[in-house]
């Protein structure tokens, strides 16, 4: 546990800001069929949020990574319209 997050080193938030990307991605899929576009615009904006953490403290890499990783994407062509 860091004590004092205002003093914490970028390799002591690295799994956090990444696990975060990673959870927010999977929020997207999993309910992706079941938020409005407000629902959808809000959690695109907290993983836009989420990667830029990650930029800032050096993970660009990491958190493209993350982006990239099709288990965590919505296939467009299956979304089912009402």
């Amino acid at each position: 546990m860091i004590p004092e997050i205002s003093k914490a080193r970028p390799e002591q938030l690295k799994d956090g800001y990444l696990s975060r990307l990673r959870r927010l991605l999977r929020l997207r899929r999993d309910h992706f069929d079941e938020l409005n576009e407000a629902g959808l615009r809000l959690l695109d904006r907290s993983i836009f949020s989420a990667y830029c953490d990650c930029l800032d403290i050096g993970q660009g890499e990491a958190a493209r990574a993350v982006l990239k990783d099709v288990r965590l994407t919505v296939v467009l062509s299956e979304r089912r319209r009402a």
